[in-house]
């Protein structure tokens, strides 16, 4: 499970509704408008799909409640009466200048409330209000989710870390499945366009390009993205172990089968990425570097050269022919 789970703010949903398209579990789709927490994943599509920025992202477990001297907190108190009282001054006074000041007023409150404790869900303070709520036996009182909310405080989740459990796994082989589709298409794209068949070729580029969209959601989700410099560190590693350790061993059994195509394609490739590990390198040594560097890509092989060779080390077709990064 996400470490976070969406929000949506009814003051502020203009009900365009695309968070409903886009939401991959249902969560946002509900007959009260409240996204259901227990069906939302945290990936976020429905943040960045919401045109009025009414929904956002929360964690599931605050940060502990920090402590506070007793001047500090009557300090505050101070200040959310002042800040309330002028909130509702402007909100009775006519015109824009008005709207701007309670709403300033508004987010200052919440400011205050949010140091003081009282927004985090797993406060003391939080626990003491809703006890002091059900001290005062009102009339019409939903107890019973008072009670319910005051033991989901109580109660110490204990989550297994998703390195731990199975929706890591699921999300690594969804970003695998989803990869390899996207590069199958491009190939089935390519194929049609040669074949003339331009709608399928413009279904399969579509449909990549929507492959993508998943892939990348599921490597974030999965907490596999992590820094540039980190980001670089993997990706040495993992050409580096292609090029001395996968690649070989195809290459000795295509070699064994005979097989001259696959032998040729394999040797391409453990070449080039010996190259991309080495630029991979070069780039973390020099990570801070603000002059602009261009990268030139071999379309046959996948060599990358730094300027336009005479002709590729590795399969030898001509330097004109290389693509500008």
């Amino acid at each position: 499970m996400s470490k976070k789970y969406a929000v949506r703010n009814i003051r502020l949903c203009t009900k365009d509704c695309l968070c409903l398209y886009v939401c991959p579990t249902g969560a946002t789709d509900t007959e009260n408008s409240i996204i259901d927490v227990e069906k939302c994943i945290g990936c976020g599509d429905c943040v960045d799909a919401c045109p009025s920025g009414a929904i956002s992202m929360v964690p599931r477990e605050y940060p502990p409640q920090q402590p506070k001297t007793e001047a500090v907190i009557n300090a505050m108190k101070v200040l959310l009466r002042s800040k309330a009282e002028q909130e509702n001054i402007a909100a009775g006074l006519p015109g824009k200048l008005a709207v701007a000041i309670e709403k300033s007023n508004h987010i200052m409150a919440e400011d205050i409330i949010r140091e003081a404790g009282y927004m985090l869900p797993q406060s003391q303070n939080t626990k003491n209000f809703l006890k002091s709520l059900l001290d005062q036996n009102l009339e019409a009182f939903p107890r019973e989710i008072v009670e319910k909310l005051i033991k989901s405080i109580d109660k110490n989740k204990e989550e297994k870390p998703m390195s731990e459990n199975k929706t890591l796994e699921n999300l690594m082989e969804a970003f695998a499945g989803e990869s390899e589709a996207n590069r199958k298409y491009l190939a089935y794209a390519k194929k049609a366009e040669a074949e003339g068949k331009l709608n399928a070729a413009k279904l399969f580029r579509v449909a990549a390009d929507a492959e993508t969209i998943h892939a990348l959601k599921q490597l974030e989700l999965a907490g596999k993205i992590g820094s540039t410099a980190d980001n670089l560190k993997d990706g040495i590693a993992g050409e580096t172990y292609e090029y001395k350790e996968m690649y070989p061993a195809f290459v000795k059994e295509a070699e064994a089968a005979g097989n001259k195509a696959a032998l040729r394609i394999f040797t391409f490739a453990m070449k080039a990425e010996e190259v991309h590990a080495k630029l991979y390198q070069e780039a973390l040594e020099n990570l801070d570097q603000a002059e602009e560097v261009f990268y030139y890509l071999c379309p046959v092989c996948g060599n990358i050269e730094k300027s336009v060779p005479e002709k590729c080390f590795i399969c030898n077709v001509p330097g004109d022919k290389f693509i500008k990064y």
